[in-house]
């Protein structure tokens, strides 16, 4: 039989077409596949330039706050006096005006109010805290102990203009590091504040950079702080001089890795953000494309295959012999390995997706909690900005009406001990049974742990306040029966605006400290009922302030103070009597007991206390007035036991002759002279002044000069070597102190004689 060679030929022919056919498409989806995957390249650098403007933004913003504040502190009323001062007495009126002033300034210009801060005068060697600090800086640690920097440090810092400077503070034996924002806000006054590696870590993660991104911040001098100290790129081989001569955005490579790098200057270019992130999809884009092309192969070999079986298996007849004309295993062979790939790639992105997916939750949350209690304790206040963040938490932000309760643990110790719940377990189920509870009448609620209470906003909508009173006493029941956690709940009255939650938060407040003084626990407050009691001009929140400033006083041995502010306190009761007779009972009760509590701590004798019969003395009372004069009687009596247990002239006689031996000492100083001779620094300068009319650091420095003066016309020693040995850190400090009280320089008055 004649063979028929064109028909095969023509199969061969259409095979093939089919396969070309088969691979342009293939090649055009792969094209289109990579394109696509250089947009989203493209669109995740974006959104990595779109996180870095706003962590920038949000480093600008924070240096800007320390830039207002200190223009600010200049501007305070008495700065001028205080840089000039010799000595500044803490307990003056001058002073304490002062302080009060520098603690709003800087508690309504920050962002925060935690970090380390120090407004240094140089003249006086004293500086401010953000506490009650009131402290030689130099002499009683506070470089060393509290801001982990040495004396060279300080002393370069403190020749720091009136242009901001920034400085990174590292030292070998510690295991962080700050970064510190300095100014000299007025002649002779420097202001220091600075944050800590591990806020810069926290602040760093409300930007949702990816795993493994780290802030770096890098000064003039190379000291470099990571927001991950221990990470990969914790210690990047950079310095500022390199980054300065970055674009603003790069692409680099370290130890094999590559990474997107941004930078910014700030604090007069002093200051240099780098913030680096892993470039992932570099190092996953040879996998993609040999992904790709092993796709592209088997769609070809599938599809070009299932055509060519198809055409053979219509057109071409017999079958036998067209199945002979195909390899053996044309149509039938696949490389199954292609699917394992595939399959363990589509499960790693799964897992990564539900990964990632965890995380914005958890930070989400985070967010929403850090942002909502700033709120709420008026830190911050309301911007659309924050609005959308807390609505993503699933925060109700467009409440009709709503209002702030706080709920408070018993802390009498009248609970059952043996039932309470681990802290973190309490505060998981308190927070889930008010949300359950206050949803179950139709008002959604978020709650977050506020300054030790447990905080709620109520979007009371569709309820009204007496819905809010039952669901509290619910909640209230609930935890005391099937918890055996007692509690007790302040609810503040209905407010219509969001932006008045600071407003909410503080009438809530208002009855926590209410019930406080009361005495009452297990309980549910309404500030409606009892509005007129705290709206009252001598309310308990003034009592408790000035209450709690006695019992320290009493505390710190101040019994002359502690005189007048108790006179004071009486005064306050006959001018503005108390709303009610209960209410004036509660804080005639409550002044007492804290005069008591307060001389047992006070360290003193207790065998005065004994024979004053204090507990006696002072119940026996039967006004305040009575208690005013009962107490200033007591103070009288333990201010002349310590006096009388050490005569002045004695004492001042005793510190001179210790100064005299130890004025070498470098770390002498008011501080550590009054712990020395058993005396508070305020005792210790009114002796001074007292006995020999002059302060206590003009005294000592007065015999240093005198001592460093002998030693510069008799003996060769050189400046920096006198300044040692006569007890100054360095040649400066000894500069500086010669020329106040001598008129000329050390080097001057070794050339004149």
């Amino acid at each position: 039989m004649k063979k028929r060679p064109y028909r095969g030929k023509s199969f061969y022919k259409l095979l093939g077409a089919f396969f070309i056919v088969t691979l342009i498409c293939s090649g055009a989806i792969l094209g289109q596949y990579l394109h696509t995957a250089d947009q989203e390249r493209q669109q995740l650098e974006k959104s990595y330039h779109s996180m870095v403007e706003k962590s920038m933004a949000n480093t600008e913003a924070t240096l800007s706050y320390y830039q207002k504040t200190s223009e600010l502190l200049s501007e305070i009323k008495g700065i001028d006096q205080l840089a000039k001062a010799d000595a500044i007495p803490r307990e003056s009126k001058e002073v304490e005006s002062f302080f009060n002033d520098y603690v709003w300034t800087c508690r309504l210009n920050l962002p925060s109010f935690e970090q380390p801060m120090f407004l240094y005068f140089q003249n006086s060697g004293r500086s401010f805290g953000n506490g009650d600090a009131f402290v030689d800086p130099v002499a009683d640690g506070m470089i060393t102990d509290v801001m982990d920097m040495d004396m060279q440090t300080w002393n370069r810092l403190m020749q720091t203009g009136d242009s901001a400077v920034a400085e990174i503070i590292r030292d070998p034996n510690m295991d962080f590091a700050r970064f510190f924002f300095v100014r000299e806000v007025y002649p002779g006054v420097v202001w220091l504040i600075g944050n800590e590696d591990s806020q810069i870590s926290e602040t760093l993660s409300y930007y949702y950079l990816p795993e493994g991104s780290q802030t770096i911040f890098i000064t003039q001098n190379d000291r470099m702080i990571s927001s991950d100290p221990d990470g990969e790129t914790a210690g990047l081989p950079i310095t500022y001089k390199e980054v300065c001569s970055w674009e603003e955005r790069e692409r680099l490579e370290w130890n094999g890795v590559p990474y997107f790098v941004y930078h910014q200057g700030f604090a007069n270019e002093t200051l240099q953000q780098v913030i680096v992130i892993p470039d992932s999809s570099a190092r996953g884009g040879l996998e993609m494309v040999l992904t790709t092309l092993l796709v592209t192969l088997l769609v070809s070999l599938l599809v070009g295959g299932g055509f060519s079986y198809l055409f053979a298996h219509k057109l071409y007849k017999p079958m036998e012999e067209l199945m002979d004309a195909l390899p053996a295993e044309g149509n039938e062979k696949k490389d199954p390995n292609e699917f394992r790939i595939l399959n363990s790639t589509v499960q790693e992105l799964y897992n990564r997706a539900k990964s990632y997916e965890a995380q914005l939750s958890t930070q989400s949350e985070l967010l929403t909690n850090s942002l909502l209690t700033r709120l709420i304790t008026g830190e911050i206040q309301v911007s659309p900005d924050i609005l959308e963040a807390l609505r993503r938490g699933g925060f109700p932000v467009a409440p009709k009406q709503f209002l702030v309760f706080l709920v408070q643990l018993d802390e009498t110790g009248e609970g059952d001990p043996s039932a309470l719940l681990p802290k973190a377990e309490t505060e998981s189920l308190l927070k889930q049974t008010c949300r359950s509870f206050f949803l179950n009448r139709g008002c959604p609620t978020y709650v977050v742990r506020c300054q030790g209470l447990y905080a709620g906003v109520a979007d009371m909508t569709d309820c009204s306040i007496e819905d809010a009173t039952a669901c509290a006493e619910e909640i209230r029941h609930f935890m005391e029966t099937e918890l055996r956690t007692p509690i007790s709940v302040a609810i503040s009255a209905m407010h219509t605006q969001i932006s008045e939650l600071h407003e909410a938060y503080g009438e809530a407040m208002q009855v926590v400290e209410y019930s406080l003084l009361a005495g009452e626990y297990n309980t549910v407050s309404i500030y409606d009922s009892m509005a007129n009691v705290l709206s009252d001009g001598y309310g308990s929140k003034d009592f408790l302030g000035k209450t709690n400033k006695l019992a320290n006083t009493i505390q710190s041995g101040n019994y002359a103070q502690a005189s007048e502010l108790v006179h004071e306190i009486a005064g306050d009761f006959a001018a503005h009597r108390p709303a009610s007779l209960t209410l004036g009972q509660m804080q005639f009760s409550y002044l007492t007991d804290a005069i008591l509590l307060s001389l047992y701590d006070s360290g003193a004798d207790p065998q005065v206390l004994r024979e004053l019969d204090c507990d006696n003395y002072l119940r026996k009372a039967h006004g305040v007035d009575s208690l005013g004069r009962r107490a200033s009687h007591i103070f009288d009596s333990l201010e002349a036991c310590k006096v009388r247990s050490q005569p002045q002239e004695r004492r001042i006689e005793q510190i001179t002759q210790y100064i005299e031996e130890n004025y070498q000492d470098i770390n002498l100083s008011a501080g550590a002279v009054a712990e020395r001779f058993h005396m508070s620094l305020p005792v210790l300068s009114n002796l001074f002044k007292q006995e020999l009319n002059i302060g206590f650091l003009d005294y000592l420095h007065k015999y240093r000069i005198e001592r460093a003066k002998d030693l510069i016309l008799h003996t060769d020693h050189t400046i920096g070597d006198i300044s040692a040995m006569v007890g100054y850190a360095n040649s400066i400090t000894m500069n500086r102190a010669f020329k106040r009280y001598e008129g000329v320089t050390p080097g001057w008055y070794r050339q004149k004689k």
